[in-house]
């Protein structure tokens, strides 16, 4: 590899959105481009949490001058020097894709698969709009993903109390065409005892899961009684940054489905390892994505080398998530949109990610750029 280049975007929300426990003004990124000597290139994504564009312009120097093949090396160097799972995911990414491109195949294919040609995706709604009240908006964001295709859908609850959001549910789900998945993510806005009480009413819905309803961090404690207490589904597991923390939320049996996150727990290839391990627990598998452009694109290559639970015909169903809040990013980066019909993505075949970024809105809209080649590091 020749070059490295690290950019930073935002978009400002306004008003501000977010789920139960905060309300954010803007969804940032880290986008990261690694470069070889005959000019192809590979991206990779993250979130942008302060000092990472730091961090990746550090480590950048210790991928310099190598090849890209060599992904299992480099990985593992990578995440020694980052010491940050986002940093080190960032570039994994890149690597990975730069690795597929080099290989003239997809991702997917450079693992072994895939074994799905489209994924199933649900609408994540954004959450709560400051100043509305859910009675106001859910209905407005239900009537949008119908309208998009959508045939699968995921509230962001827990802000208000429970009682005041189940009725909410309730009239919703009633009204809902038949077929239309529920899910429901709790983003640690409940105590166990109110989850357990928003968990029974998501079952008697039909909601397919719900998705972390308490605090996340300190390993996720307490997952395991909720979910001995719940008959609907827990899924959990998206900042999971480490094999060790997968190996310990997976053996007590936290979750019933695991959500790693590439552009957090360090590429495809991890996101595919934490799937493995949790199929021997018997647990499903989904990866959960940033919902920016090239983590969408990350999560549909993990989903195409996943094979269903079961080969059952009516095995679970595996889904990904696709984000419908304001985000122009999520398709502004890209030079030709995802193809998405009838609530299904189409797993692109393209080398790589499958995905091409459009440079010339990336460099318009980046808020910095660093670059980091054999004649150092600069900020363009």
């Amino acid at each position: 590899m020749e070059r490295v280049e690290c950019f930073a975007v935002s978009h400002t929300l306004d008003p501000r959105t977010g789920p139960s426990i905060a309300l954010s003004g803007t969804h940032a990124y880290v986008l990261v481009k690694i470069t070889d000597a005959d000019g192809r290139s590979g991206w990779g994504e993250t979130y942008l949490v302060p000092g990472i564009p730091s961090i990746i312009e550090t480590v950048a120097p210790a991928i310099l001058g190598r090849s890209a093949t060599g992904t299992r090396g480099l990985g593992e160097d990578v995440r020694r020097a980052a010491e940050h799972a986002y940093a080190a995911s960032a570039l994994t990414i890149a690597l990975e894709d730069l690795r597929a491109r080099q290989l003239g195949v997809s991702v997917a294919a450079s693992f072994g698969g895939p074994v799905r040609e489209r994924v199933r995706l649900y609408a994540a709604f954004g959450g709560y709009v400051e100043g509305i009240d859910p009675a106001d908006s859910w209905p407005r964001d239900v009537e949008r993903a119908l309208e998009a295709g959508f045939t699968a859908m995921k509230f962001r609850v827990g802000r208000y109390p429970v009682a005041h959001e189940a009725a909410l549910l309730e009239r919703i789900r009633a009204d809902l065409p038949a077929g239309v998945a529920l899910m429901a993510d709790g983003n640690a806005g409940y105590t166990l005892p109110r989850a357990i009480e928003m968990g029974r009413i998501l079952d008697s819905l039909a909601f397919v899961w719900f998705e972390e309803p308490m605090h996340q961090r300190e390993g996720y404690a307490g997952y395991e009684h909720l979910a001995a207490a719940l008959d609907i589904a827990l899924a959990g597991g998206e900042i999971l940054q480490t094999r060790s923390a997968a190996i310990e939320l997976l053996g007590r049996r936290a979750v019933d489905i695991v959500q790693p996150e590439p552009v957090i727990c360090g590429g495809v290839a991890e996101a595919l390892w934490i799937a493995d391990l949790a199929a021997v627990h018997s647990i499903a598998a989904m990866p959960h994505t940033s919902n920016n452009a090239l983590g969408i694109a990350a999560g549909l290559q993990v989903l195409a080398c996943l094979p269903d639970p079961t080969r059952s015909p009516a095995s679970d169903e595996l889904f990904l998530e696709y984000g419908v809040d304001d985000n122009p990013h999520r398709t502004g980066l890209l030079a030709a949109a995802l193809r998405f019909a009838g609530g299904w993505a189409t797993v692109p075949e393209g080398p790589g990610l499958g995905v091409e970024v459009d440079e010339a809105y990336l460099r318009h809209h980046a808020l910095e750029t660093r670059v980091i080649d054999a004649a150092g590091a600069r900020a363009v």
